[in-house]
């Protein structure tokens, strides 16, 4: 047996087949190393060219003929019927049509303009205009650049720019990764047909800090103007349609010695009105301690963010990690499941189950809220009926953090992350509160993403809310393929370790076979 193992033929045969394995090895490691430097620097993505296409969609095409048609026909009909021409959607593009139809940026919109005028002939007219021959016309419709583009009916009129047709990387804001062109076209013929125009007002007097422009759009895109206002200055708007909390760093304002108002107090009285309010908190929102006023109004409807006192009696916020289903190495940016039963069960219905919250604390509900047989929670006092439920919760791997150690696991029962809570009201409208465990869920990395679903749930909300034109299934086309952005952190180890062990198990047997062969050929 020493003969065999010292012969020349085995000598080298163990020395190609380490050598097979160490150049295996050494090609993973290359292809991984390229794989995260392609995905860092978007050499994935490839360059807008005029062989690439984006054809107007059957979803787009329902969404125009049963949101923006039908409104142009009411209002023509009026026309007529005042002895006045009828009038036609406007899209005017402030450049001449030889220079728009022939740089890929501006081509792209303007195939898409001309794809819905050929579906809508009748209806949709196309302009140019040149600026700088007809500044006045140029000042009129507030336009400033060749890149704008102006939708109009009657006397309304929208001014989008190029830029806004466009999803753009993170981290390179010149960097374009994705069209958008379809829903941002019809979500403005939307907003100039609809009769009234809802607002979203923000509220901005507790330290909010909020610069998530992707969210900002989709506000717009389902037909909200957007306002600010100060809670202690001023009374909610009655044409207040939704109002939104984004991340304060302070309380609510209540009412005591120094001051006669209550900020609380006028939350109450807009939501028993039928109103609808977004609170968006997170782990940090509570690093200061806990929102007394604002965290006793949410409670009174049902929702609870979840707080822990350590040994050294310092109150920590709970925070969600979850190793298994996360996009992240350290597990605090995690994939959501919607809700199967109760409240959530009917407003999630065909919403994406793919959404991510990031740096997310926990929400119970209310200990005087009593759960159903369904899974809703329900609280019943004065005549009033209020029902909360979970809209999205955790996988069953999550744990709750505070203090260094896990205080909860979701084994138990899954970790609400967002919730609902609704009342009808005496006026005949429903009050909608919805609470987000995390603000990073509105951030623009996942807002914009066209694979996790944040943009098109929060859409979908918006619609529950009573926005039915909300564009809920017009979605954006990447560039390139990523479907690498929604691998979770359980995949992503068990995939590496395929291509590791696999490829190396078969080149060490096939190493083996041959160096049998060798030895007894």
């Amino acid at each position: 047996m020493k003969k065999h193992i010292k012969s020349r033929s085995v000598k080298y045969g163990s020395v190609s087949l380490i050598l097979t394995i160490l150049a295996l090895v050494a090609i993973i490691v290359f292809n991984v190393t390229l794989s995260l430097m392609a995905t860092r620097y978007e050499w994935l993505y490839v360059s807008l060219s005029d062989n690439m296409t984006f054809s107007i969609s059957d979803e787009c095409e329902e969404y125009l003929a049963k949101y923006v048609i039908p409104e142009v026909d009411e209002h023509n009909a009026a026309l007529s019927a005042a002895g006045l021409e009828k009038e036609k959607l406007t899209i005017t593009f402030c450049d001449d049509e030889s220079t728009i139809a022939s740089e890929d940026w501006k081509k792209y919109v303007y195939d898409s303009v001309h794809q819905i005028k050929e579906l809508f002939p009748d209806y949709v007219e196309i302009e140019y205009l040149n600026i700088w021959e007809n500044p006045s016309s140029a000042r009129e419709m507030g336009i400033t650049s060749t890149s704008d583009i102006v939708c109009s009916f009657g006397d309304r009129h929208e001014t989008m720019n190029l830029t806004d047709f466009y999803i753009y990387d993170s981290s390179y804001s010149s960097t374009p990764v994705a069209y958008n062109g379809e829903k941002i076209i019809a979500s403005c013929l939307m907003r100039v047909t609809q009769k009234d125009t809802p607002i979203c007002y923000f509220t901005a007097n507790h330290g909010e800090s909020f610069d998530g422009y992707e969210f900002m759009r989709t506000v717009v895109e389902a037909g909200y103007t957007i306002g600010f206002l100060d809670l202690f200055a001023d009374e909610i708007p009655e044409d207040c349609s939704l109002l939104i909390t984004f991340d304060p760093k302070q309380d609510l304002i209540a009412a005591d010695s120094i001051s006669s108002v209550s900020e609380a107090e006028k939350l109450e009285a807009y939501m028993n009105a039928g109103g609808k309010y977004m609170v968006f908190l997170s782990a940090d929102t509570f690093v200061s301690g806990s929102r007394a006023n604002l965290e006793g109004f949410l409670e009174d409807w049902g929702i609870k963010y979840s707080h822990e006192t350590g040994s050294d009696g310092i109150e920590k916020c709970q925070l969600i990690k979850d190793s298994s289903n996360s996009l992240t190495v350290n597990g605090y940016t995690i994939i959501s499941e919607n809700a199967t039963n109760g409240l959530g069960e009917s407003v999630m219905a065909g919403l994406p189950s793919n959404n991510v919250f990031g740096n997310s604390t926990r929400i119970t509900f209310a200990d005087d809220y009593v759960k159903s047989a369904d899974g809703s929670y329900i609280f019943t006092s004065n005549g009033r009926t209020r029902v909360a439920g979970p809209l999205m919760v955790s996988h069953a791997s999550a744990e709750a953090w505070a203090g260094g150690r896990a205080v909860a696991r979701a084994a138990d029962e899954p970790f609400v992350l967002m919730a609902m809570s609704t009342q009808e009201c005496a006026n005949g409208e429903t009050a909608c509160l919805v609470a987000s465990a995390s603000v990073e869920f509105a951030s623009d990395d996942h807002m914009k993403s066209a694979v996790i679903g944040n943009s098109r749930t929060i859409t979908g909300i918006f619609k529950h809310f009573g926005r039915d034109n909300a564009p809920t299934d017009l979605v954006f086309s990447y560039f390139g393929s990523t479907e690498i952005e929604i691998l979770t952190t359980k995949t992503a180890n068990t995939v590496t370790l395929l291509l590791a062990i696999v490829p190396t198990v078969l080149c060490a047997a096939a190493g083996v076979f041959v160096l049998i062969r060798r030895r007894y050929s």
